[in-house]
């Protein structure tokens, strides 16, 4: 923190930047690369290399700029955000839900889709339509959100750093960037046209 603190504008962008390519290594991003293989790649007629790169751009694009609102978020809110969420009420609620989620892993209940969504999701990807750009941008913020909690520790404290710093330009592009180094092996897959990865 101390090292961005008293650091240019463009050396904590770069830093940011690192720290994503180095977060794409982690087994955090695995889910990424089916979703990529299996709905952007995955096709019945031959997939270009433009192609290929230009899907996964569109999906990191759209990750990132998840990312990026939860940078402007951090800084609009000010240091004000880690002391928000260490409120008795919410620590509560957050447990109860945790809890209430782990009994589903007993057997308690199931936790799934409606049958309508099931059911119009598998025509789709049938019929390849999610492969068009619209679908790639709806996926790219999904797998933002699913993979966001499993990159939770650096990314709270990326979002701390951001709080204290209070200027939501530089909160915006940190994190922005950083989703980018994290989609750059995403970016390779894509422009390698299904050769670098099994299909599905």
């Amino acid at each position: 923190a101390n090292l961005i603190k008293n650091s240019s504008f463009l050396l904590t962008i770069v830093t940011f930047f690192g720290f994503g390519l180095l977060l794409a290594f982690t087994p955090c991003m695995l889910p990424v690369i089916p979703i990529l293989s299996a709905v952007i790649i995955s096709n019945k007629d031959k997939i270009t290399t433009k192609k290929g790169f230009l899907l996964s751009l569109v999906y990191v694009l759209s990750m990132s700029v998840v990312y990026a609102l939860a940078g402007v978020l951090a800084a609009s809110l000010g240091s004000n955000i880690q002391a928000f969420f260490q409120q008795p009420w919410i620590i509560v609620l957050f447990s109860s839900l945790f809890f209430i989620l782990s009994l589903a892993m007993f057997g308690t209940f199931t936790i799934e889709m409606p049958k309508k969504i099931q059911t119009l999701l598998s025509k789709k990807s049938d019929s390849g339509k999610d492969r068009s750009y619209y679908g790639v941008v709806f996926l790219g913020v999904l797998s933002a959100l699913i993979v966001g909690p499993c990159v939770a520790p650096p990314l709270a404290g990326a979002l701390i750093y951001i709080g204290q710093t209070g200027n939501e330009l530089i909160g915006g592009l940190s994190l922005f960037f950083m989703s980018l180094g994290m989609g750059m092996p995403l970016l390779l897959l894509g422009a390698g046209a299904g050769k670098l990865i099994p299909k599905p």
